[in-house]
């Protein structure tokens, strides 16, 4: 047999090409698929890290930036494809094996193209990514607010102050207030490792670094619960440095103020007239690194200079969502499984090197906790819309995945 003749046999064999539809139908087919897996992933859930859901001015601005790099993309994306099924289509091997296509090594017109097309894109991304970020920086210039808040391993320790920077009276863990509509300077600080302040829908990443103030300016636009992270790694417990920012009315943020610098602790005072709460003498234990507004000996260290070891201000902590900075929701449970064995709950903490198992007793655990849900203002605990409750009301966790329930070191033998 000819070398033609075996030629002749071999394409015989061969399966015979699709014609240039049935490509195209399989491409549309892949292509609506592709579409509908994307639309699975927009069911309607809660997504409390958002980037997409912007409820301030500067959010919206990073928001546009994550709109231009889309369609740039997109664009560019869809370009490619185009480039790709054509080249396909238009230059495939024919069906006559005999001839070689023509070889090209190079197409001077075709990589300068190349090259001026992606400098144009960078270009078009660059202008207002710094527009954006000269913008941001100016905005953080001066507001109606300053709030200071430092980064500690592994909570978020908040101070407030007025626009001219005056000491508000209000030491916050966790937990960040905000009036609607009105400008808020964040003033970051760390005298530990490096931490990142993070809330995707009110303002874009910003590095927390021990030696150095960096500022950002938050303005709310609608009230309600916006959640944050530490967005750097900073050590064993990252991913447990959780916070939640309440945006409430003007009205019902000064409220939330003044119940803050007020406080109701009751006293460590065993001789106090009756009707005057007493605290458990256990308390003592913790006032070495917290701090409970209005309460005597209440004077542990905090901001920059507090060491390590000190804790959050416990002041109205009845009030709050959450403990240990989002991983268990506040209830008498879980402060009684913390008390019991902090580093079991939360490894690498600092009042696990004070708290040990075994260190309170049960009857210690129960005081502590029952003293701890009490610390209330007089009037109650104040709901986000105003309204005075008896008992902290079921806001969502600063984390969704905090834990509604107790802590395995509250499980007898554990």
């Amino acid at each position: 047999m000819n070398r033609r003749s075996h030629d002749q046999v071999e394409q015989s064999r061969r399966p015979g090409r699709r014609g240039i539809v049935g490509r195209v139908l399989t491409l549309g087919t892949l292509a609506i698929i592709a579409l509908l897996a994307l639309s699975a992933c927009t069911a309607d859930e809660v997504k409390p890290y958002t980037t997409i859901s912007p409820a301030s001015p500067l959010a919206a601005d990073i928001n546009s930036l994550y709109k231009l790099v889309f369609w740039l993309a997109l664009i560019v994306f869809i370009g490619v494809q185009f480039v790709i099924v054509y080249s396909a289509l238009k230059f495939r091997k024919p069906k006559d094996e005999g001839t070689r296509p023509p070889q090209i090594h190079g197409n001077k017109r075709i990589e300068i193209l190349w090259t001026i097309i992606p400098a144009i894109i960078l270009l078009v991304l660059l202008v207002p990514t710094i527009s954006t970020l000269f913008h941001q920086d100016a905005e953080a210039k001066s507001g109606d607010l300053t709030i200071d808040v430092y980064g500690k391993q592994w909570w978020w320790e908040i101070h407030y102050g007025d626009a001219q920077g005056q000491n508000l009276g209000v030491i916050t863990a966790n937990e960040v207030h905000l009036p609607v509509n009105q400008k808020a300077i964040i003033r970051l600080h760390s005298n530990n490792v490096i931490h990142s302040f993070w809330v995707p829908q009110l303002a874009g990443k910003l590095d927390v670094i021990p030696g150095h103030v960096n500022t950002m300016a938050i303005t709310p636009k609608d009230t309600g619960n916006f959640y944050g992270e530490c967005a750097e790694f900073c050590g064993t417990q990252h991913a447990w440095m959780r916070f939640k920012v309440v945006v409430q009315s003007e009205n019902d943020f000064y409220t939330w103020v003044n119940d803050w610098r007020t406080g109701n602790p009751g006293t460590t005072n065993q001789d106090a007239p009756a009707g005057v709460a007493k605290a458990p003498a256990s308390f003592a234990i913790c006032l070495a690194c917290h701090r409970v507004n209005g309460m005597e000996n209440s004077n542990a260290a905090v901001g920059i200079s507090a060491p390590a070891t000190a804790g959050p201000n416990l002041t109205n902590f009845g009030c709050r969502d959450t403990l240990a900075a989002g991983m268990l929701i506040n209830n008498k449970d879980n402060v009684e499984a913390w008390l019991r064995d902090p580093e079991s709950v939360k490894a690498g903490n600092w009042m696990g090197t004070v708290i040990k198992k075994g260190t309170l007793s049960e009857q210690e655990v129960e005081q502590l906790a029952t003293y701890l849900e009490s610390l209330k203002p007089k009037g109650g605990c104040l709901s986000y819309s105003g309204q005075p409750v008896d008992q902290p009301v079921s806001y969502p966790a600063a984390s969704p995945a905090a834990s509604p329930v107790a802590s395995p070191a509250a499980t007898p033998g554990s």
